[in-house]
């Protein structure tokens, strides 16, 4: 018998609206449970009131202009270097437009990191026209530098506390990933393995800013990193003396690295808890545990404010961006 052409197709696909609407659901919230459930540790080993207090006792007059100055200074330096990079690889790009590219993340990074890098994507696609895929090349090139230098500095800082089975899950996992981050690096900037499907690989528009660059790129680039990441070892001992922990300056190089490391794992947004937890464990010896821990969760939202209230000079490219986006860009 001939098949009834007015049946309805039985291979519909299974990815309607509200599946994909509660996945994106479910990435949204999913840090914050994991937050909740650092919290909920946190909170058993150390009451809430203490740490309360211990933020409320806090020298915010000391530590709030502290934060203020670190976050202008990381914010001129990370635009010097988006700005040197895109240059590089992509379109000529000032150092005032890449301001503003930055203030603009510093916004909508507060919803989700991801908006933040495709803002960038965006902008660069409007007011360049640089293909999407050219200028994720050059975040992903930016983004491996910084776990590599990371990861390198952890390793580092960690050779120096003594021995422990935490310490070496960290060592290890900062090992690991820093080999991958080496071999990323020089199996996509070069032509070594020879082998096709790399070959393919090597072709394409997102690994263009490898194949174009140069051994002074990857060093300009580590080297403002570098003095990016000095900033958060400065700010971890002089903020930290804020809540009366005394930590001395070699501690805080040595655990500064695998605290940033920690708190970058995607477990919780913006290093909420983790970072917390990670200061805890190193610096316990140091200080009042309920004031560690005040600390812990008063930098992370203290940075992520000063951020806003920085990427609010911006706020008029951010609905240029907004209305560009609705015509030009990807959701």
């Amino acid at each position: 018998m001939p098949k009834d052409s007015s049946r309805p197709n039985q291979q519909a696909s299974t990815d309607s609206p509200e599946s994909v609407s509660a996945e994106n659901r479910l990435k949204v919230v999913a840090p914050w449970l994991g937050a909740i459930a650092i919290f909920a540790y946190l909170f058993w080993d150390v009451p809430y009131e203490d740490a309360w207090n211990a933020a409320k006792n806090a020298r915010l007059d000391l530590f709030i202009p502290e934060i203020l100055l670190a976050v202008v200074f990381w914010f001129l330096l990370d635009s010097g270097a988006l700005a040197y990079l895109l240059s590089r690889f992509n379109a000529p790009v000032s150092w005032r437009e890449a301001r503003s590219i930055r203030g603009v993340t510093y916004i909508v990074t507060v919803l989700n990191w991801n908006v933040g890098t495709a803002a960038i994507v965006l902008h660069l696609r409007r007011s360049k026209q640089v293909p999407a895929l050219e200028s994720t090349s050059s975040l992903f090139f930016y983004g491996n530098c910084d776990a590599l230098l990371l990861m390198g500095l952890t390793l580092i800082g960690i050779s120096t506390f003594s021995d422990s089975a935490a310490l070496d899950t960290v060592q290890n996992f900062a090992a690991a990933f820093f080999a991958l981050q080496v071999g990323l690096f020089l199996v996509l900037s070069t032509s070594r393995p020879a082998l096709t499907w790399l070959t393919k690989i090597r072709g394409s528009a997102i690994v263009r800013s490898y194949r174009l660059a140069t051994l002074r790129d990857f060093f300009v680039v580590l080297g403002l990193k570098l003095i990016y990441f000095m900033g958060f070892l400065w700010i971890f001992w002089a903020g930290s003396h804020a809540f009366e922990i005394e930590i001395p300056f070699s501690l805080a190089v040595a655990s500064a690295p695998a605290i940033m490391m920690i708190s970058a794992l995607p477990v919780s947004p913006a290093g909420l808890g983790t970072q917390a937890a990670a200061m805890v464990f190193f610096w316990s010896d140091y200080g009042d545990k309920a004031a560690i821990l005040a600390f812990g969760l008063v930098f992370p939202i203290a940075l992520t404010l000063s951020r806003c209230l920085l990427g609010l000079l911006y706020i008029k490219d951010l609905r240029a961006l907004k209305h560009a986006g609705g015509t030009e860009g990807p959701t």
